[in-house]
């Protein structure tokens, strides 16, 4: 059965679904998935329908998983046109619009200097980025858009 709200205290299973999506589940994945989760706590929305979202990344493996994450977290989606990719190789970060908010929420810069693949694999670091709490990897705040 198909939900049209997304459960904000079951990331476990939006890993799993994520998992399914991208075929693991990396750093940048579970990234995009806290976000995604933070702005649905932030705005108070459902998801799927009520958001749009406007991500700035560097578009390219690793640091664009992140997208997948927003999509499982949001249900915002390429398809239907609520998500928007933007290539910016100096920030990450979503934009976030409700009805009468946005919100951008920024990777802070430390995070992804933490994310040592050499060393770890990709779903070790996975495990470690969700750990960490929200204030430790995320900037955001909130403006209106009247």
């Amino acid at each position: 059965m198909i939900k049209l709200t997304m459960d904000r205290t079951d990331i476990k299973g939006m890993i799993e679904r994520g998992t399914i999506l991208h075929g693991h589940a990396g750093p940048y994945l579970n990234l995009g998935i806290r976000m995604g989760v933070l702005a649905l706590n932030i705005l108070n929305v459902k998801g799927y329908f009520d958001l749009s979202v406007e991500v700035e990344l560097k578009n390219h493996r690793p640091v664009s998983c992140l997208i997948d994450g927003l999509q499982i977290s949001t249900g915002c989606t390429l398809g239907k046109g609520n998500i928007k990719i933007k290539d910016n190789p100096n920030i990450t970060r979503a934009i976030y619009k409700s009805d009468k908010i946005k919100l951008i929420i920024c990777l802070k810069p430390e995070i992804t200097k933490l994310l040592d693949f050499e060393t770890y694999s990709c779903e070790d670091l996975g495990k470690k980025i969700l750990d960490i709490p929200d204030e430790q990897l995320f900037d955001y705040y909130t403006e209106d858009t009247d």
